[in-house]
């Protein structure tokens, strides 16, 4: 800052070095930024002096104000960041979308008789919470088959444990859905088992459940009780039912909370799929607001934090994709209970999480659009493979046909989210060279597609793919540069072990056989070869069809092509008659005999005297 705002220079002499939470304010006492230092005298001086980044930047020019609140330790410092950006959503600082709380289950098992219910609001009363859950619907409607297997009353009657204050029981109690501990149809003792069996499934636990059942319909069944017997066994078929409905199984009996996270300019989305007993149990999903010059690592920490903050019960691990801004201080907060897996299953859950926020993002960015428009996941995965600055939603690949030099052609394919546009391929007939040279067949290739853009920006990529390796590389990027289009990411494909060249790169990238985003560069790159090997053989036999008419005296290159247009083959104009040949426009009777002649050289010998 050029000049420290009065009421900020007041407070800056007095700055503690502990930790705690600090709050930037504009000229009309608006909270436009919360954060938290280990020493505030440090972190706030930082933004006075010294070069930012362009939000920092942004954040540093209407900052007119500044509180800061001292906390005992860290962890104190990030619950209290959390609360105060949910309480004020200031404009700098990333956020969850809406300030709307998603549901949970509360049992409020502090009660002699637990209800359940949906809430909203997080109470510190001894209720268990479960959630939240962001699909409210299929909430619900678990809620509904669970009535019927876990009866658990949902009124507001305060029942003592062991006193009958009422006459009446409810309708539910009719229709099989609560046990009427208002009138003593049960006790604490039995109410509680199905507690612990609602608690059970929360949990996760589902096949504790099914095995508690399974014992009680065999004692029951043991006993002769047929009828309850089979009143148990349609229980555990509704468990079963739900169960397949919202659960994906995994070796990993931990529980967890598997996070994605998708970044793409000003939007972002993050995931949770969180998994009980090897089970993933729900999955939930948050977009962000104010992403604008954040990169992922930022989003990330911000969720964590904001997410976390509401949560009295962490799992035993929080996978994430990547390292999050502060890793080491939001790990020590969080219990170190973060992990950030290379390979194996876990990497597995970690790219469908990730694969969903993909697919959150574009359903966001691209909702007015059709279903076939949206961007393919090979392409995202692309982008980041590769580390390109954008989605690569329109893929140009160029490739060259020749046979020693020969009738040397070239084809650009032109692919848009993984489709091929037939309408924007282009071939070219190369015309710099008359040897096999493929570096200076691509350049000339390049720079006539480039003369293209420069007539219709639509057929501008967002990537440039070249077949061939580091070499031929190096001759298109060289191209891009003198023509200032080294804005287009390039990259080339080489044949023998599917490597991928990047510029400035010395190492090639090895993308797994597995791979969806090398799936699509060997399509494009295969689609450009056959697009180019069609070409040079269409040339090809032109020229071997106007080889054929050389030697016809008088017969240029303009006769050659009307012949070959209406008659379709040498063989065709060998097999015509003059009348059929004068009958062409543009052919007269001296040059159909000519022709006629020329095919005919025994006839005329004959005729001669």
């Amino acid at each position: 800052m050029e000049k420290v705002p009065p009421l900020i220079a007041e407070k800056i002499a007095f700055l503690p070095d502990q930790p705690g939470v600090y709050i930037w304010k504009n000229s009309r006492g608006e909270v436009i930024y919360v954060g938290k230092a280990l020493a505030l005298k440090h972190r706030i001086r930082s933004y006075l002096t010294g070069m930012h980044d362009l939000k920092t930047d942004q954040l540093v020019k209407h900052i007119a104000d500044l509180d800061y609140i001292i906390t005992n330790n860290e962890n104190e410092a990030f619950l209290l960041e959390a609360t105060l950006i949910k309480r004020h959503r200031p404009k700098y600082n990333i956020n969850l979308k809406d300030d709307k709380r998603y549901p949970f289950v509360r049992v409020t098992v502090q009660e002699p008789f637990p209800r359940i219910m949906v809430t909203r609001d997080l109470v510190k009363d001894g209720s268990r919470y479960f959630g939240p859950f962001t699909d409210t619907r299929a909430l619900r409607s678990t809620l509904r088959d669970l009535e019927w297997i876990f009866p658990l009353r949902d009124c507001k009657r305060i029942i003592p444990a062991d006193e009958i204050r009422y006459s009446r029981a409810c309708i539910n109690y009719q229709l099989g859905k609560c046990p009427a501990p208002c009138i003593g149809k049960i006790d604490v003792k039995g109410y509680g088992a199905i507690v612990k069996g609602v608690l059970a499934f929360f949990s996760g636990k589902y096949q504790e459940v099914a095995d508690d059942l399974r014992q009680e319909m065999q004692a029951l069944s043991d006993e002769m009780k047929f009828e309850q017997a089979a009143a148990i066994r349609d229980k555990l078929i509704a468990i079963e039912r739900i169960q397949k409905r919202q659960t994906v199984y995994y070796m990993d009996e931990r529980s967890a909370d598997i996070i994605g996270c998708y970044l793409e300019e000003n939007l972002a989305v993050c995931v949770v799929l969180r998994m009980q007993s090897g089970a993933i149990i729900n999955s939930e999903s948050y977009p962000m607001t104010n992403v604008e010059h954040s990169d992922e690592a930022q989003v990330l920490a911000a969720f964590l934090k904001l997410y976390y903050a509401d949560h009295e019960e962490l799992p035993q691990e929080i996978m994430l994709p990547h390292q999050p801004q502060d890793y080491e201080e939001l790990n020590e907060w969080l219990q170190k209970r973060l992990v950030l897996p290379q390979r194996g299953e876990r990497s597995r859950l970690l790219a469908m999480a990730k694969r969903n926020a993909f697919h959150l993002v574009e359903e966001r960015k691209l909702a007015h659009l059709r279903k076939a428009n949206r961007t393919i996941y090979p392409i995202q995965e692309l982008k980041e493979k590769l580390n390109l600055p954008r989605l690569p939603r329109k893929i140009v690949c160029m490739d060259i046909s020749t046979i020693q030099g020969s009738d040397t052609v070239s084809s650009a394919v032109f692919f848009e989210n993984g489709k091929p546009k037939k309408k924007r391929y282009r071939h070219f007939i190369i015309r710099s060279i008359d040897k096999q040279d493929d570096f200076a067949a691509l350049q000339e290739t390049l720079q006539r597609y480039l003369d293209e853009i420069a007539k219709d920006s639509d057929m501008k990529p967002d990537l440039f793919v070249i077949d061939g390796g580091k070499g031929q590389l190096n001759a298109c990027v060289k191209i891009l540069a003198e023509n200032e289009y080294a804005d287009i990411p390039i990259i080339s494909l080489a044949k023998r072990a599917e490597e991928v060249f990047i510029p400035d790169a010395a190492d090639s990238i090895i993308l797994p056989r597995s791979s969806a985003a090398l799936r699509l560069l060997i399509a494009l790159r295969d689609e450009a070869h056959r697009f180019a090997i069609n070409f040079h053989r269409s040339r090809r036999s032109k020229r071997t069809l106007f080889s054929e008419l050389e030697d016809i005296p008088g017969v240029g290159k303009h006769l050659k092509f009307l012949l070959l247009k209406e008659l379709g083959s040498v063989e065709q104009i060998a097999k015509a008659s003059i009348e059929e040949l004068t009958s062409i426009k543009g052919i007269g009777i001296k040059t159909a005999k000519t022709v006629y002649d020329y095919f005919h050289p025994q006839q005329n010998d004959d005729d001669k005297p």
